[in-house]
């Protein structure tokens, strides 16, 4: 035989399980829920830091546009580009004097502007401040230039070009150019370019906070301009730029499985990338995780250790009592050991087990006695049986005597208030044929033809293979009542029909009269009830429907439809069941 475990041993088992389960539980939510509060904590940081390096270089680049703007409307720069002065002539040298003049006032170009020409339509150099480019370069014509002219925006970069623009040694060799069109009246003068070192314009790129990350600046093309920490980037290995199509000054976060990227698309249409490697995602959140699981490993011992001290703490008075009851001989009651410090519920138990011991003998009296009255009740109730057949026996009487008197009016009514009466008292049968409760319905109607015999005519049509189907008893009644009390009531002339056919795998039985019908209000407050929104109200009609739903189901039932002034049909749906 197998051996049953305790139930305290099972319950401190399920109690514990269902605890450790939901700590274990908690602590993946949490954990989950840290580390995404971490992962979000950590790229946003990374965002803020690329943000505010890329919002660095956007402001120095859009520093440009003012002195560009400025010098298009300067009257000496414009008069260079026009060519109203000969070169080398004294009105030529003034104008060039007023340019440096003005250029040295701006105090701007002294850390990473290294160039600023003007250059006419034919690209002719009319002007140029430190003289690193070379003024016989076709600048117009260059393919660098021409893709730069094409973008839209205000001022045009041109990405690192190599240095064939720039005299022999002079200048560095990663250089930006970004020029401005000069137009009047829709002419183009000519271009104000300025050439800015690219090392200079990103020397905060070396500064501390930004040390652990590998930056990277994209043209257009997603061509690199710029790989601080070069060789770090594995931006190809994304394929097609993610960055594209961001709008200037959005950001993206693109994480691989080795890397993550951070891009910002800048006002001149350039993008910087921030490469940070999975690391610093991943790394904190595992050290997490360690924690954690440290924490609930000593935390599931502790459990452990806890739970098997008190189930064994808590087993011994359910012991002690168990071993009283099994050792019981009939005895009186007795003092258990182990019971000093047991818990008041068991203590209850122990002290009721010894009073139902002194008390045996009178229980089993007490059944005894409760035994001989139940067999009077039976007895009782088998004389109570008597008296249905008594009734049965006086309606005989009294149709012997109408049969006497030649009275057949009142035969007949003797004759079916008999059916009437013995199919309402026979309790046995919960389902009877569809014919009787056909049957059951005409004696009734025929009693109110008696007693009302201008009021109503009434017909009962029935496919005759439908008689056998069994039906619930009492489903017609309620619903010809109903006529009676709300349709033909102080009317005369009504008409009631009841058809009962077959429709598919079901039985359709309709009650219809041409009574008062129900106006759209109460109908869909009856209906209401019927589906059970309101309350029933006690209808007798409501009842019948939930009895139908309850026996076959909710697709069976009663439905109702009704107009006004002319007609309610009440439709009964039952399923096709045979004797």
């Amino acid at each position: 035989m197998k051996r049953q475990r305790s139930i305290v041993t099972q319950t401190v088992t399920r109690v514990s399980i269902v605890f450790i389960s939901a700590i274990v539980l908690l602590t993946i939510v949490f954990t989950i829920f840290i580390g995404r509060y971490m992962r979000e904590n950590i790229l946003r940081s990374k965002e803020e830091q690329l943000v505010t390096v890329a919002d660095t270089l956007d402001s120095r680049l859009k520093s440009l546009e003012e002195p560009f703007v400025t010098l298009s409307g300067y009257t000496p720069a414009v008069r260079l580009l026009r060519g109203h002065y000969a070169l080398y002539s004294p009105e030529w040298m003034q104008a060039v004097r007023s340019v440096d003049s003005f250029l040295t006032n701006i105090n701007l170009f002294s850390d990473y502007i290294t160039d600023v020409l003007f250059i006419q339509p034919d690209s002719a150099v009319v002007y140029s401040m430190n003289d690193i480019l070379r003024s016989g370069y076709d600048y117009v014509n260059a393919d660098w230039f021409l893709e730069a002219s094409a973008r839209d925006t205000f001022v045009k970069y041109a990405s690192p070009h190599g240095r064939d623009h720039m005299y022999e040694n002079k200048g560095p060799y990663q250089t930006v150019t970004a020029f401005y069109p000069v137009r009047q009246s829709d002419q183009l003068l000519g271009y104000i370019m300025m050439e800015c070192d690219l090392d200079k314009l990103t020397d905060f790129f070396s500064a501390e906070q930004i040390s652990d990350s590998g930056f990277v600046i994209l043209d257009e093309n997603n061509r690199i301009i710029l790989d601080y920490k070069e060789g770090r980037t594995g931006l190809e290995q994304l394929g097609e730029s993610p960055f594209d199509r961001l709008s200037a000054g959005e950001c993206e976060i693109v994480q691989t499985d080795r890397s993550v990227y951070i891009g910002k698309k800048l006002s001149n249409r350039w993008t910087m990338v921030s490469e940070n490697s999975l690391d610093i995602v991943t790394r904190p959140i595992g050290q997490l995780l360690a924690v954690v699981a440290v924490i609930m490993a000593v935390v599931l011992m502790i459990l452990g250790l806890v739970s098997a001290y008190n189930s064994r703490l808590i087993k011994r008075p359910f012991d002690a009592l168990i071993q009283r009851i099994i050792s019981y001989d009939g005895s009186r009651s007795t003092a258990v050991a182990g019971f000093e410090h047991a818990p008041q519920e068991l203590a209850v138990i122990r002290t009721r087990f010894e009073e139902m011991a002194d008390h045996m003998n009178d229980l089993i009296n007490d059944v005894y006695v409760a035994k001989l009255k139940q067999k009077e009740a039976e007895l009782e109730a088998l004389t109570n049986q008597i008296n249905p057949h008594f009734l049965y026996n006086v309606f005989q009487l009294i149709q012997a005597k109408a049969v006497l008197a030649d009275n057949l009016e009142i035969e007949e009514m003797i004759q079916a208030l008999s059916r009437m009466m013995r199919y309402t008292m026979e309790r046995k049968r919960e389902r009877v044929p569809l014919g009787e409760e056909l049957a059951y319905t005409d004696d009734y109607l025929m009693f109110y033809k008696k007693r009302f015999s201008s009021m109503f005519t009434y017909e009962i049509i029935c496919d005759p293979e439908l008689s056998d189907c069994l039906t619930c008893k009492f489903i017609l009644q309620p619903v010809v009542e109903n006529c009676f009390k709300h349709a033909l009531k102080n009317r005369t002339g009504g008409m009631i029909a009841i058809r009962a056919e077959k429709s598919g795998s079901d039985i359709v039985i309709s009650v219809r009269d041409n009574g008062c019908g129900m106006s759209g209000e109460t109908l869909a407050m009856l209906r209401s009830r019927m589906n059970g929104q309101a309350d029933a109200g006690g209808i007798g009609i409501v009842n019948t429907n939930s009895r139908l739903r309850l026996t076959y189901g909710e697709a069976y039932g009663i439905t109702i439809d009704s107009r006004e002034a002319e007609y309610t049909e009440v439709m009964l749906r039952i399923p096709y069941e045979t004797v």
